[in-house]
């Protein structure tokens, strides 16, 4: 089957209640397998945990793209910061709120500042207030279940795991999986990407390359001061590599003989096949993040300013389509960078960026 077509969407339907988690199931099945009970047993666990958020979802009522929350807009963050206690009730007892000064447990202050530093990135770099451009509220629980190995968006809320301490640590640590996850929330709101196949894999995408401009928003670094790593510091000192995913080289984030190797591909001729991971969203997404870093490169100066510019047009712009392919979402970039930009330096690095990746803009 040609790469670009439609036929890899129509098995995970359309519009709907997407539950996106940082950690993919594959690699959670990877974990549940090994021999070690102190490390299959927390992986099962979360694979149990997110099967059930996953149900839960399709049984309950989706906050989906459309109209606004009604939330006033008011160009301030509205941050509420839960603790489960280690269960899984949501939201959990209430333990920060917006304004509120830190507290001693120091989860809680980095879920409460990551949530604010995607707020910054999204009013100030691109005049967007909140996820639904309304001044939708940002709710976080922390300290969800038992060793619980992952971070998710359930399409109204974020939510974080402590890890199970031998292959993840605290979920809270990296910002930009903060970003990520708040960004599924920027997606539903706007050009709502199926969860399947390309259009899911470019939801990832999307999701990697805010949550890398939260990051570098917020430690002000330019592209080539950037490690372009989703997650790092997230993974234990046990484990060989060094993040989640890399987007300036897919398939090296890590190779480790518990967790396995990372299986991104950074272009079309390595493109996975697979019903696993909802066709592949966590791993193929590697292709469009490549395209971005390799337009940020080539662009340099602060990423969020030109190249980010680009892909947020188009994720915003109302023209991106749920069930859009690879190329579908290249030409718009594109556009986007015609539109903003003029035929400079801008258009042609898109172009370029594509054209390394396998993608046609044509």
């Amino acid at each position: 089957m040609n790469a670009f077509t439609h036929a890899d969407t129509a098995t995970a339907g359309g519009p709907g209640p997407v539950f996106c988690t940082i950690v993919p199931p594959h690699v959670l099945d990877k974990l549940a397998q090994a021999d070690d009970p102190v490390i299959s047993g927390p992986a099962r666990r979360t694979l149990e945990a997110d099967s059930s958020q996953r149900t839960r979802r399709r049984l309950t009522a989706f906050r989906a793209a459309g109209p606004p929350s009604g939330a006033e807009a008011t160009g301030k963050p509205d941050r509420t910061v839960h603790d489960c206690g280690n269960g899984t009730a949501l939201p959990g007892r209430k333990v920060r709120a917006e304004g509120d000064e830190p507290g001693r447990d120091a989860t809680v202050n980095r879920a409460y500042a990551g949530l604010g530093a995607t707020f910054e990135l999204l009013l100030k770099a691109y005049g967007r207030d909140s996820l639904d451009g309304a001044g939708l509220p940002l709710v976080a629980s922390v300290h969800y279940d038992r060793e619980y190995a992952n971070a998710f968006w359930d399409g109204e809320q974020m939510v974080f795991g402590d890890g199970d301490g031998e292959i993840f640590l605290d979920f809270t640590i990296p910002v930009d999986v903060i970003g990520h996850e708040l960004a599924h929330g920027v997606t539903q709101y706007t050009a709502n990407l199926t969860y399947y196949g390309q259009p899911g894999a470019l939801n990832e995408s999307m999701s990697d390359v805010i949550g890398s401009l939260v990051k570098q928003y917020t430690l002000d670094q330019t592209a080539d001061q950037a490690d372009w790593l989703i997650g790092q510091g997230l993974l234990a000192p046990r484990v060989t590599g060094v993040a989640l995913r890399s987007m300036k080289a897919p398939g090296t984030a890590y190779d480790d003989d518990v967790l396995g190797k990372d299986p991104q591909p950074a272009t079309m001729d390595d493109y996975v096949r697979t019903n696993q991971d909802n066709g592949g969203v966590h791993i193929n997404s590697g292709i469009p993040n490549h395209a971005f870093y390799l337009l940020a490169d080539r662009l340099g100066g602060k990423a969020w300013e030109r190249a980010g510019r680009i892909w947020f047009d188009v994720l915003t712009g109302g023209e991106l389509a749920g069930d859009a392919d690879f190329a579908d979402f290249a030409r718009l970039t594109v556009s986007a960078a015609r539109s903003r930009f003029g035929d400079g330096a801008e258009h042609e690095a898109v172009v370029k960026a594509w054209s390394q990746v396998g993608v046609p803009t044509t």
